[in-house]
């Protein structure tokens, strides 16, 4: 949480929740802010003047509408009230998202998470300038990540990172039991 509001102070209010909705999806927090950052800044009002995509990720009329909710509802929430509609979205991806890129790619293009340099069809590419493959897509995205010591870690490598800290503190902590035990009179 600390992490998530020290690089996006815009999401301070609601990092907490960032967290949970992570956590509940299998995926780290950083990746999902680094998603919120880049599609809309960390704005919950963040709207596409173009598409009328609207919200923390974007949501389109035709996704928040299958959620249940609309953009106009959307637009009315705050970050943190958003959170339970960002989790709703991410939830059929559970398990699928296996990196910082397929995150991203969950709300870009779906049919493309895993698949970090199948082409994008041509009509994507023409409103994307420069955006070829899912690769350049999450390149541009980590270009303006604030939240990097994971970017291009598999979901695999940051399940064993998480068990390391958990190990240091249980030999730490048996070390310094140890150690007060000896230091006894």
């Amino acid at each position: 949480m600390n992490a998530i509001s020290t690089a996006y102070p815009a999401m301070a209010s609601y990092a907490d929740e960032i967290a949970r909705v992570a956590a509940a999806i299998g995926i780290d927090a950083g990746w999902l802010a680094n998603v919120i950052n880049f599609e809309s800044g960390g704005n919950p009002q963040a709207r596409n003047r173009y598409s009328n995509a609207t919200g923390l990720i974007q949501f389109m009329p035709s996704t928040a509408s299958r959620l249940g909710t609309s953009v106009d509802a959307l637009y009315a929430m705050s970050g943190r009230q958003q959170m339970p509609w960002v989790e709703r979205y991410f939830t059929p991806f559970k398990g699928k998202l296996r990196s910082q890129e397929d995150v991203y790619m969950a709300v870009f293009y779906p049919a493309y998470i895993g698949q970090p340099d199948k082409q994008f069809p041509a009509k994507v590419v023409a409103v994307n300038p420069g955006i070829f493959t899912p690769r350049d897509y999450a390149n541009k995205a980590n270009a303006r990540a604030k939240i990097r010591d994971l970017i291009g870690v598999t979901g695999e490598a940051v399940a064993r990172r998480g068990a390391y800290p958990l190990l240091a503190a249980v030999v730490f902590g048996g070390l310094w039991y140890a150690w007060r035990w000896y230091r006894q009179p």
